[in-house]
């Protein structure tokens, strides 16, 4: 009966043992690393995340231009939209017709050839509108707006212009007597070129020719006058070639700082003075621009 008694704790410890032993050889003899399909899947959406922010953070950098500020614009009236600041930028892109909306973006205190113009969002369209207060009205002060920057304006094709009148002048030209005669000659590049003939040779200095002096009237106002002294007597100069329209500030001008050009009609007199003699001719022209 002794002998019963101590065997059964020594079956108790032997189990315990032998299950201690089990752990202690589990975690000696650890079971090398196995990637599985799970983990690499996790790892590519964890990649994929990365890329899908970073297009994110591209595409809110692009788009840092067009902020959505809440800065919004009326149009007043039908507005030219164009590609640059000033109307010497043309043609337009279109016309934004009034009582539309659109977004500020940038301003330009100077534009071409002058005036305030503001940098804005129309639809899917962007470009320069005139920033007046009769052509626009924001909720935000343009001024304050950044500036963007803007390309030299292409020149536009030369005036157009359209003689209306007997080109040959009035006075001595045409005093069959005296044998000289006027000579005006139009172009498109250089409007007017005078000649005084004589038996067919241009006359000069030499021949008693004085100054020839340019005058250019619209609706009985002087926009223009020059005095040439030199041939081929040019109303804008030159000794040959004649020098073409001035074009300045993005814009044509009767000559330089003078009076932008106008579509309209014109009237020229040509003063000069021959051997002492001296006469007026007149040409009246239209003039169209593009």
């Amino acid at each position: 009966m002794n002998i019963n008694r101590f065997s059964h704790p020594m079956i108790l410890l032997s189990l315990a043992l032998l299950t201690m032993i089990a752990c202690m050889t589990s975690v000696s003899t650890p079971t090398p690393f196995e990637p599985t399909a799970t983990q690499n899947t996790e790892t590519e959406s964890a990649i994929t995340e990365v890329s899908e922010t970073a297009v994110l953070t591209l595409t809110a950098e692009g788009n840092q231009e067009t902020p959505d500020t809440g800065s919004s614009c009326t149009v007043l009236q039908d507005l030219n939209l164009r590609f640059g600041p000033g109307m010497a930028y043309r043609p337009p892109i279109r016309v934004l017709p009034a009582n539309s909306s659109i977004i500020p973006l940038g301003f330009a205190p100077q534009g071409i050839p002058g005036g305030s113009w503001a940098y804005v969002q129309a639809d899917g369209d962007k470009g320069w509108v005139s920033a007046g207060p009769q052509y626009i009205s924001c909720n935000v002060e343009l001024a304050s707006l950044p500036s963007v920057d803007f390309g030299t304006p292409p020149a536009p094709p030369l005036p157009k212009s359209t003689q209306t009148s007997n080109p040959d002048g009035s006075g001595f030209c045409i005093d069959a007597d005296d044998d000289y005669e006027c000579v005006g000659i139009i172009s498109e590049a250089s409007l007017l070129q005078f000649k005084v003939l004589k038996d067919g040779i241009e006359q000069g200095p030499d021949d008693g020719m004085g100054p020839v002096t340019f005058t250019v009237t619209s609706e009985g106002d002087t926009v223009y006058t020059l005095v040439e002294n030199i041939p081929a007597y040019c109303i804008f100069g030159g000794n040959g070639p004649c020098s073409e329209w001035v074009f300045e500030d993005g814009i044509y001008k009767w000559g330089p700082g003078g009076t932008p050009v106008e579509p309209g009609d014109y009237t020229v007199n040509v003063d000069v003075s021959l051997n002492g003699a001296s006469t007026n001719w007149r040409v009246d022209f239209t003039v169209t621009l593009p």
